[in-house]
């Protein structure tokens, strides 16, 4: 259930839309029920199955479970108690002042259709009822590996569908849907989006194939997986470079470079003649995809264009975040507590733009409307504030001094993973990546399965899990 979950999303247009938010969270629900239920400890015989335990015990003694409740619970509070009421007629909209209780978050009365604390709260909560199903019903490797496998199979198909659809020329995603942007990548409609969920499946495609690599030296075996891994990252790297996305392409060539010199260190460490490495097959093919992708890169006229407007007008390239960023900080020092609401970001920013009026006005076309601030890491306090942001906080805390317990350097799986959501997070500084459920959604489950990985994978707890009881 986990595996389609996370499959559907990025083929439902990235989960953007009301109907596939909902859809998720029946499929995130659905997939904690079937995790929670009952079952026979594993090993046990069949003419004695032993006592039924309780999966979903383990959750309560998670400290990151009660801060994902503590985070729902303060979206919620925010739904109920608004500041504002939103109204609209056939030209305009407007913000109608209303009596919420003072010492209480506070949110914006909004259409769910268009975004309001409801809104988040369904997205947030398809996000911790899909960690927490996978945290009790993954319990071995092999689940993880299987996960990680189908995840990129399906990127991998999706890349190859997006660069059929980008040869035929169709202005139309699944030369059916008219999109919102004719810049549209496969199936995402707007190309930060799409960018960005490719480079993160390059990641674990790569250090899939690393994995493989391994494996395959340890066994004394020549073929393998590997090269399969490597193919389909190379047409991921493909689709994000076709997606002129020019941070994408930054950070993807800084994966791959990583991870290539990641490699090369490791090889240096081992003893015997190179030709006896098989890790020798993988870091050959990474370093023919960074050249055939920066040969791409530079006969792609589009993403040329782009960077050489970047290089001859730095300064308004600049200007096309710092403003909106200098305006969201204005707007979250004035209540940096508990925030504006969750999702509502857009109906309280057009107060702050009226100091920077430039903001509507770029050279690539006017922008009226802003309904995001490009800048995740700074939308998110403005809209959860401090107190909303601690729970927050408390997780991402714990899963990094986890991670540096377990070694996580030391776990080519784990350190792909973690170096593709890093990679993700450096992005969010310069767009609303997160906002894209089909990216926040495989970026946690990534993070999390990165700490599960590094926990299975270790060597005494593989020779328990293999010995029956």
């Amino acid at each position: 259930m986990t595996a389609l979950h996370l499959c559907f999303l990025p083929w439902a247009l990235g989960g953007m839309h009301a109907w596939s938010q909902l859809t998720s969270l029946a499929l995130a629900v659905t997939g904690f029920f079937l995790a929670a239920l009952p079952r026979t400890p594993a090993g046990t015989c069949h003419g004695d199955p032993g006592p039924l335990y309780w999966p979903a015990a383990r959750l309560l003694r998670e400290p990151v479970f009660w801060a994902g409740l503590i985070f729902l619970g303060y979206i919620t509070v925010q739904g109920f108690n608004p500041a504002w009421h939103f109204q609209s007629n056939t030209e305009t909209w407007w913000l109608e002042p209303l009596d919420p209780v003072s010492w209480l978050p506070t949110g914006v009365d909004a259409p769910y259709a268009r975004s309001n604390p409801w809104r988040v709260l369904t997205v947030f909560g398809s996000l911790l009822c899909l960690v927490a199903s996978m945290w009790v019903g993954f319990t071995r490797r092999k689940s993880f590996h299987t996960l990680f496998t189908v995840l990129v199979l399906n990127a991998g198909l999706l890349a190859m569908f997006g660069l059929v659809q980008r040869l035929s020329g169709t202005p139309l995603i699944f030369w059916r849907y008219v999109s919102s942007n004719d810049k549209f990548v496969a199936s995402f409609i707007y190309p930060n989006h799409g960018g960005p969920y490719f480079y993160l499946l390059t990641s674990v495609a790569l250090g899939l194939a690393w994995w493989h690599a391994q494996r395959s030296r340890q066994q004394l075996d020549n073929s393998g997986p590997a090269a399969v891994f490597v193919f389909i990252a190379a047409c991921c790297g493909l689709l994000v470079v076709f997606s002129s996305s020019r941070m994408s392409v930054i950070l993807l060539l800084a994966l791959i470079l990583f991870l290539g010199v990641s490699l090369v260190f490791k090889l240096r460490r081992r003893t015997g003649p190179v030709r006896h490495r098989p890790e020798l097959l993988p870091l050959v093919l990474i370093i023919v995809a960074i050249v055939s992708i920066g040969l791409v890169t530079l006969q792609t006229d589009k993403l040329r264009e782009r960077f050489s407007d970047l290089f001859a007008n730095p300064t308004v390239a600049v200007l096309d975040r710092t403003l909106p960023r200098q305006a969201a900080e204005e707007m979250f020092q004035d209540r940096w507590v508990y925030g504006w609401g969750a999702g509502c970001f857009r109906y309280c920013f057009p107060k702050y733009t009226r100091k920077y009026p430039t903001i509507h006005y770029f050279p690539h076309g006017p922008r009226r409307y802003w309904e995001h601030a490009h800048n995740d890491l700074i939308e998110f306090p403005v809209e959860l504030g401090v107190v909303g942001l601690l729970p927050l906080a408390g997780v991402l805390g714990c899963c990094a001094w986890r991670l540096y317990r377990r070694r996580v350097w030391r776990n080519v799986v784990s350190l792909s993973l973690v170096l593709g959501c890093a990679l993700i997070t450096v992005h969010a500084w310069v767009d609303f990546v997160f906002q894209n459920p089909a990216i926040l959604l495989t970026w946690s489950v990534l993070l999390a399965g990165a700490l599960r990985w590094t926990e299975l994978d270790q060597p005494g707890r593989r020779k328990v899990t293999a010995e029956p009881a």
